[in-house]
């Protein structure tokens, strides 16, 4: 439950050093840059261009590695995608990155290749219109582009609409006087394909008649059109038979996709790399890069700093600075950290609140859930996946957050006697008829639900405490000693009183409810006095008085957690219902009706009351946990490090 303690990092090199050392900070990952403002004598770089020929040059590979794959039908598998990015360590990158000129050359072959594959798809359906257009012309025994003899003119090609011989000479004939002969040749509701042919001291006049009707000429060829069809489809299946041929180079290239993605990632690293040099301050010699590290990665970064000779400096962050925070808990608290980076980085002034909403998400999750059966499948799933897959952190933290959530399953499904929900007794009494019943070793959440709401309320109230606690031991160490015992030590009491005087009522104890409502008593009166103090006058007794009207707020918080209550029986009425239907029949046709539903069953049954039980309990760590303490606002620490798409570095251990 700590944040780790940030250095202010300044290291001052030699420019020509500049690519080596930021390459070396890349790698490391621990320093954050922070972008500075100009300042005498120093100027920022503009590295634009450079990034928009590298962002090309990895569109080039990443083209031409989705290319090899589709063309090869090179396909990763579910689970083999769960070992995240390819490890390598920073020796087998320095000496990859010697054959990265060759790997660029491939990725130019492959993206020819395809392109020649597109120019001949696109050619072959260009030909099949073109095929489409002239068998409609093979009616004709001359080329398509006669136009006619010495005294004749001729015209052959398409008019708009469908036309009879009859209606096609009367639609000329309205225009002209001149003498035609004309001939349909193919008609559809679209167009008429037609064959007009007139005397050549009347071309000018049939051609504008003809025009009128929205004459278009055929495609001109010196072939008639059944031997222009037959070259053109002679082209299509020489285009046709050279689209594989050309897909097997392609295909050549398929033990190179693990070059290609290290190239793309090289590309990508180098984009990220201009991107951080428009933040350094830079002389003519010299370049000055700033930024912030944990205290403990400083060694390090000093060790990188000598090996370009460079001077660096590591100070205490100024009050004003914007300085990023690193959590740092052990391997019980760290897996949930996900869930507060989904929220908010704490302030300069919050604690980490990873380790106690850990322990109670673990808590509520179980709860809710609370199935031992379900809790077995989550803890081997993750234990499995743990073991088999070389997990991304991230990945990795996940499934350990949901194994120890599954372990709190077990445990809460042993107290309440789910198994499956009533698998035991439904299997032994429908298919061997000797019913054995297990039974919980506290209670049963659906013959008593009430105790397991006054549960769920009491731990809601544990939860809330822990939360006011938190504040008020946070608002001391900041050095608000009076807010914390006037702002959360009257609440404190208050409510502290209201759940003892609760506690006598309910067990008949006089004293203990005598004592719960002078507390109570004794919190009001002390919150009338306080609440108003910023305000003036008449002003302090109302809002003194109006303070208490908070404790509706924290009556609406408490009775939030009966959804413990809610989703823990959802999540034994559903497996008992699974079961149910599983064991309506008997015989061998009940046994694999049984194994069907009930696999069918208990999956979806799973899955619905694990995203239960995962977003209700997330909901009462944000709203009902973090707004007794938490403010938020900060941010996380994000060094400068290898965004990579295929590959990760192997990093000894800190």
């Amino acid at each position: 439950m700590a944040k780790l303690k940030m250095k202010s990092v300044c290291i001052v090199a030699d420019k020509s050093k500049r690519k080596r050392l930021m390459a070396d900070l890349q790698k490391s990952g621990l320093l954050e840059i922070s972008q500075v403002e100009k300042e005498e004598d120093f100027e920022l770089s503009e590295s634009s261009a450079e990034r928009t020929h590298l962002e090309s040059l990895l569109t080039q590979s990443l083209t031409a590695l989705d290319t090899l794959k589709k063309t090869a039908q090179i396909k990763s598998g579910l689970l083999s995608s769960l070992n995240g990015r390819r490890e390598i360590t920073f020796a087998d990158y320095d000496e990859k990155v010697k054959s990265i000129s060759k790997t660029a050359d491939i990725c130019g072959d492959i993206n020819e290749l395809q392109k020649q594959i597109t120019q001949c798809q696109s050619e072959i359906l260009r030909l099949d219109v073109a095929i489409d257009e002239m068998q409609e012309y093979t009616k004709l025994d001359i080329p398509t582009n006669f136009s006619g003899t010495t005294r004749t003119k001729a015209f052959v090609g398409s008019i708009k609409g469908r036309y009879s011989e009859e209606l096609l000479n009367n639609a000329i004939s309205e225009s002209t006087d001149a003498p035609f002969v004309s001939q349909i040749i193919a008609t559809n509701d679209m167009q008429t394909k037609v064959f007009v042919i007139g005397l050549k001291k009347d071309e000018e006049e049939l051609s504008k008649s003809l025009s009128m009707l929205g004459f278009a000429r055929a495609s001109g060829s010196d072939k008639t059109a059944e031997e222009k069809v037959d070259q053109l489809k002679r082209r299509r299946s020489d285009l046709k038979r050279e689209i594989p041929t050309l897909k097997s180079l392609i295909c050549e290239f398929s033990g190179e996709v693990e070059n290609i993605e290290f190239l793309a990632d090289f590309y990508a690293m180098r984009i990220d790399r201009y991107k951080e040099y428009d933040k350094l301050l830079q002389s003519k010699n010299t370049v000055i890069v700033s930024g912030y590290a944990p205290e403990r990665d400083v060694v390090q970064l000093e060790e990188i700093a000598k090996r370009h000779n460079a001077c660096i400096i590591a100070n205490d962050p100024t009050d004003d600075e914007d300085v990023p925070v690193e959590l740092k808990n052990n391997g019980f608290s760290k897996p949930s950290e996900g869930i507060l980076r989904m929220y908010s980085a704490p302030s300069k002034t919050d604690v980490d609140p990873t380790a106690p909403m850990s322990f109670f998400f673990y808590l509520f999750f179980g709860l809710m859930l609370s199935d031992a059966g379900y809790g077995i499948i989550l803890v081997l799933g993750c234990i499995i996946g743990l073991l088999k897959f070389n997990l991304e952190d991230n990945m990795k933290n996940n499934l350990k957050m949901f194994l120890y959530c599954g372990i709190s399953t077990i445990f809460w499904g042993a107290m309440f006697g789910g198994w499956f929900g009533d698998l035991v007794y439904r299997v032994t009494n429908n298919f061997f008829g000797a019913p054995i019943v297990v039974k919980p070793i506290w209670l049963d959440p659906l013959k008593e639900p009430m105790t397991l709401l006054i549960f769920g309320l009491a731990l809601g109230v544990v939860h809330i405490f822990t939360g006011m606690i938190i504040n008020f031991i946070n608002l001391c160490r900041n050095g608000k000693v009076l807010s914390a015992f006037l702002d959360v030590g009257t609440w404190l009491v208050t409510l502290s009183g209201v759940l003892v005087m609760a506690v006598g009522m309910y067990f008949g104890f006089d004293t203990v409810k005598t004592v719960g409502i002078s507390m109570l008593i004794g919190g009001a009166v002390l919150l009338i006095c306080t609440q108003g103090r910023d305000k003036k006058g008449f002003g302090k007794i109302i809002g003194g008085i109006a303070s208490l009207y908070d404790i509706t707020s924290y009556a609406s918080d408490i009775l939030s957690y009966s959804r413990v209550m809610a989703l823990g029986l959802a999540t034994g009425v559903l497996a008992q219902v699974v079961n149910i239907l599983g064991t309506m029949q008997k015989g061998i046709i009940g046994v694999l009706m049984f194994i069907v539903i009930f696999l069918f069953g208990t999956a979806i049954s799973l899955s619905m009351n694990a995203l239960g039980a995962y977003v209700h309990t997330i909901r009462l760590q944000y709203v009902e946990f973090f707004n007794k303490f938490y403010e938020g606002g900060g941010r996380f620490f994000k060094p400068f490090s290898a965004n990579t798409r295929f590959i990760r570095f192997k990093k000894p251990k800190k």
